[in-house]
């Protein structure tokens, strides 16, 4: 089939590109699950050997077979992506249980500080966690060891007052408990906020924010005097602030990523970029909008540099196989191909058909098809342009070799038989010219 067709042309070069590039997005990729398995405890000897198995694989695909990279590796990057959505599920779920066993364990203290201090009973000061995660399981032995050391003192249940015997029912229970405030039901309004807040601090701890920050929070609500008459507007100053630091700090990570990954994938142009290090720096920043302004400039450079260096290889490419096969390409006619992304050429300066190249700039795909002189209709004739279709054919052939020779990787995504399209006539000039010494084919168009 030689009637018009859509070619698709693969450089050496670009088929490289095309690994670094779908490489450098997984490996990102599974960096990600790594880091955030590790933080969250749960990166086993298991998920380790198949990540790297993972990764291993696709290092060893030849950069030759880039479409099976193309087609592979996004499938890849969506399935780890998938499971990287599980984890955090199930994560979630995990640090969900273990932060309301904390705050548990919190209120329970402040309700057994109360009773020791109510019986004048002394007791032994118990630091709360800095670390959850660490240091929670502690935490609750001290606050079991404490309520026993109160059973003790008390001596009998009757010495207790009612309110403490519902302390004591629910502390034997293993119930949630609410602070001693929390129990009066004319401070609804108050609840409901404390809750709010009480979720927005969780929230900070599922989402891996600094637990220094988490304690500072929970300072400054202890240090809050509820009987204020502005305690209500500075307990919803405390839950703006944390929820604002929370989104904030939500933010900043994707665009360290995003940045990340945008800066790895200049690294694999392997080009010398003395940006990259001005860019790097700004990993350890805390300003978004520095960072999404460097992140969209690293992307543009990328595109820039890749795009320039795959067109080049492949324009030049072309040109030299046109050349091979006998076809003129001077300066004036690639400057115009470059420009408007349209070549038009033939072997004879007198021809009345030619071959017309259509391209977007980045020569992406190439649509190739003969098409004859608008001005000397009355010189074809439906045989003549069968005949021209098939020159056409016996030139795309050579052509092909050509550029499979230079290790150009050719495919044809689309083609016609000859004879089925009406041949384009277009405006062709006798400014082409032929040096017939070196050309060894008999056949013109």
């Amino acid at each position: 089939m030689s009637g018009p067709k859509v070619v698709r042309i693969v450089t050496p070069e670009e088929r490289q590109i095309i690994k670094t590039r779908w490489l450098t997005r997984l490996q990102h990729t599974i960096e990600s699950l790594k880091k955030y398995a590790q933080k969250n405890g749960v990166l086993n000897d298991e998920l380790i050997r198949g990540l790297e198995e993972t990764l291993a694989h696709y290092q060893a695909i030849s950069a030759d077979d880039y479409e099976k990279i193309e087609r592979e590796i996004p499938n890849q990057i969506k399935y780890l992506e998938a499971e990287k959505t599980k984890l955090v599920k199930k994560v979630t779920k995990e640090k969900t249980s273990t932060w309301n066993h904390y705050r548990q364990l919190k209120s329970t203290h402040g309700e057994l500080q109360k009773l020791f201090q109510e019986k004048n009973i002394p007791f032994e000061a118990i630091d709360e966690p800095k670390l959850i995660t660490k240091d929670v399981v502690q935490f609750g032995q001290q606050i079991d060891a404490l309520y026993d050391q109160l059973k003790v003192a008390l001596h009998q249940q009757g010495s207790l007052t009612p309110e403490q015997k519902e302390i004591q029912e629910r502390l034997s229970a293993g119930a949630s408990l609410l602070s001693v405030e929390a129990w009066s039901k004319d401070i609804p309004k108050e609840l409901n906020r404390q809750q709010k807040f009480e979720q927005t601090l969780k929230e900070l701890y599922v989402d891996d924010v600094s637990q220094d920050k988490i304690q500072e929070f929970l300072q400054k609500a202890n240090e809050l005097n509820q009987s204020d008459a502005h305690y209500t507007m500075q307990l919803d100053s405390l839950i703006l602030e944390a929820a604002t630091f929370h989104k904030e700090q939500l933010e900043l990570r994707t665009v360290k990523q995003e940045l990340s990954e945008a800066l790895q994938q200049l690294k694999g142009l392997n080009q010398e970029l003395t940006v990259i290090i001005k860019w790097e720096s700004l990993l350890t920043s805390d300003n978004t909008e520095n960072i999404e302004e460097a992140t969209k400039k690293a992307k543009q450079l990328y595109e820039q540099l890749s795009e320039t260096i795959i067109v080049e290889t492949r324009r030049a490419a072309i040109k030299k196989a046109l050349t091979k096969a006998g076809y003129e390409v001077n300066d004036s006619m690639e400057t115009a191909w470059v420009e408007n992304g349209r070549l038009v050429v033939k072997k004879a300066e007198n021809s009345l058909y030619g071959v017309e190249f259509m391209s977007p700039k980045n020569l992406s795909r190439i649509q190739a098809r003969v098409v004859a002189d608008e001005d000397r209709s009355q010189e074809r004739s439906q045989s003549l342009d069968k005949h021209q279709e098939e020159i056409w054919c016996d030139d795309f052939t050579e052509i092909r070799e050509i550029l499979e020779s230079e290790d150009l990787s050719i495919r044809i995504e689309k083609a016609h038989a000859i004879g089925t399209i009406p041949i384009k006539e277009v405006k062709l000039d006798n400014r082409f010219f032929r040096q017939s010494q070196s050309i060894k084919k008999k056949k013109t168009l």
